[in-house]
């Protein structure tokens, strides 16, 4: 179960999901960089200058030596697009905190417990310039590289590297979420937000983010068309189609 914060100022609402799978890793470059050769899809570019210094792709491979770092500059439909590619989907943002942080009744704060723990994550810092090298990367760094930082289902990255997408928009009343009914305990069941909205519900941080003085705000919202250089995303499925 999880207690659920789809929009800013809303009241947490407990809720309970049904049996799903999420990828390990944030989707790295090397596997969009398949999406984008196979399907024919954009490749990860916007038109700003700080985007050339070694995030804008310029060809289908993305660049050099950043092929097992998680994927950015895509917007949450090419997210979308590609796990559909895949036979996938987002994780709506349930599943997400479930994954990251384990059933409610665990209080985790961080995928790994209650205290933060720095050195167990890819992370930014408060000042500018709000990129933080001291847990060995600047930019993003290759997914996998905090393994004391995997969650208790063994998924890496949860908090720091990129923001990742969810499935749901951000949501102003309660009424606007879709649900199964509730359980017994008052959880809504298989809770959804799928809008209208003009946000994208995003979660996790990323290494822009400064985790000490924020516990609880790695949960934000994005514009669903913009391209970031610290959002990126992991693909979900139904228990069934594993």
């Amino acid at each position: 179960a999880w207690y659920s914060r789809a929009g800013m100022g809303l009241q947490k609402r407990r809720a309970k999901v049904a049996s799903f799978l999420m990828d390990r890793t944030e989707v790295t470059q090397a596997a969009y960089a398949g999406f984008v050769e196979e399907a024919g899809y954009r490749p990860p570019h916007v038109s700003e200058t700080w985007a050339d210094a070694g995030w804008n792709w310029s060809d289908a491979r993305g660049p050099e030596g950043k092929e097992n770092h998680p994927v950015t500059l895509v917007s949450f439909y090419d997210a979308q697009a590609y796990c559909n590619w895949r036979g996938k989907r987002l994780p709506t943002e349930a599943e997400w905190q479930l994954a990251a942080l384990g059933p409610s009744e665990a209080r985790r704060v961080f995928p790994w417990g209650a205290r933060y723990r720095a050195e167990r994550l890819n992370h930014g810092q408060l000042d500018a310039p709000h990129t933080d090298d001291s847990d060995g990367y600047e930019w993003t760094a290759p997914v996998g590289q905090y393994a004391e930082g995997r969650s208790t289902y063994g998924l890496d990255d949860m908090f720091g590297n990129a923001w990742e997408y969810t499935a749901d928009l951000r949501i102003d009343d309660w009424s606007s979420a879709r649900h199964e009914g509730f359980d017994v305990d008052g959880a809504m069941v298989n809770v959804t937000a799928p809008g209208p909205g003009l946000r994208v519900a995003v979660r996790g941080g990323s290494f822009y983010f400064d985790f000490e003085p924020n516990p609880g705000g790695e949960w934000s919202a994005f514009v669903p068309e913009s391209r970031r250089k610290s959002a990126g995303f992991r693909c979900a499925a139904d228990a069934s189609k594993g």
